[in-house]
């Protein structure tokens, strides 16, 4: 009975302190964005402003975040890595994939201001910035901090590194359900989530195999670029090909079979190490 319960706190409070840093993490953002929303109060509103608005709100969330979480967090691990990088190139394939239909819609759709315009460059530019921000914020907290965390509590029990990517990128998708808050509607909201949750776990597997989160805040960063670009450039109000949804559907399951397969993968090689270490 004592072992269960050992078990049970074991998994239970790294779960109940995710919770807490991503309740932290949320009421941080809502004190920076008023705050910078009092600051930038008389500034015209434009296209320009509400990017420059983001940028400010996330790089100023990560600076607190990272005073905070310093000691917790490693943008690089110190875990030895395996392998070779070859297939962290051949998992670049699904992102690339993703800006590549984000492009080729931008390309065909019909545009709202032009890309080679003062106005496009000019945006070009902030709208990169401002992305690569959001990546950085989130892949620091669910990576960073959390996954972390995760691995530090689990990753010697067997299958904890399992559960470590599973519940960090749980966390991660269902967090988009906030939206709700902000007038997306439901369905539109649950397929994101289901989204974000594959992609969270093809991030948190980039993270395991390379060390290093500069790697997801890239990746995360970019595509979240292609995404805010074309959406903006086209107004947001546009009509995509009809397989896109097909498309993206496809692009998660991608996403969360080349996530598992990295992991496992890392977790064979541990194992494999591990059992040649005590021959």
């Amino acid at each position: 009975m004592k072992k269960k319960n050992r078990a049970f706190y074991h998994y239970f409070i790294p779960v109940i302190y995710a919770v807490f840093v991503y309740i932290l993490w949320e009421l941080t953002g809502t004190l920076v964005a008023y705050v910078v929303g009092k600051v930038m109060d008389n500034w015209e509103e434009t296209l320009y402003s509400s990017y420059i608005s983001m940028l400010f709100n996330e790089v100023l969330t990560f600076v607190i975040m990272f005073v905070l979480f310093r000691k917790k967090a490693d943008f690089v691990r110190k875990e030895k890595r395996n392998g070779s990088w070859l297939p962290v190139l051949g998992m670049f394939i699904f992102p690339l994939i993703q800006i590549g239909n984000d492009l080729m819609t931008l390309v065909h759709g019909k545009k709202v201001f032009s890309l080679l315009s003062g106005k496009g460059i000019c945006f070009f530019l902030i709208c990169g910035v401002a992305s690569l921000s959001i990546g950085l914020l989130e892949e620091y907290v669910w990576r960073g901090i959390l996954l972390n965390m995760f691995l530090a509590a689990w990753g010697k029990k067997k299958n904890g590194i399992y559960c470590a990517v599973v519940v960090s990128s749980l966390g991660f998708g269902l967090c988009h359900y906030r939206n709700l808050l902000v007038g997306q509607n439901f369905a539109d909201t649950t397929k994101q989530v289901l989204y974000a949750i594959c992609f969270g776990m093809f991030l948190a597997a980039l993270f395991i195999q390379t060390n290093h989160l500069f790697i997801p805040v890239l990746v995360h960063g970019l595509c979240n670029f292609s995404n805010f670009f074309m959406n903006e450039i086209l107004g947001w109000n546009y009509t995509v090909w009809k397989y896109d949804d097909i498309l993206q559907g496809v692009l998660a399951v991608f996403y969360l079979i080349a996530g598992l397969y990295v992991v496992y993968r890392s977790v064979q090689k541990k194992q494999n190490i591990r059992r040649k270490t005590e021959k």
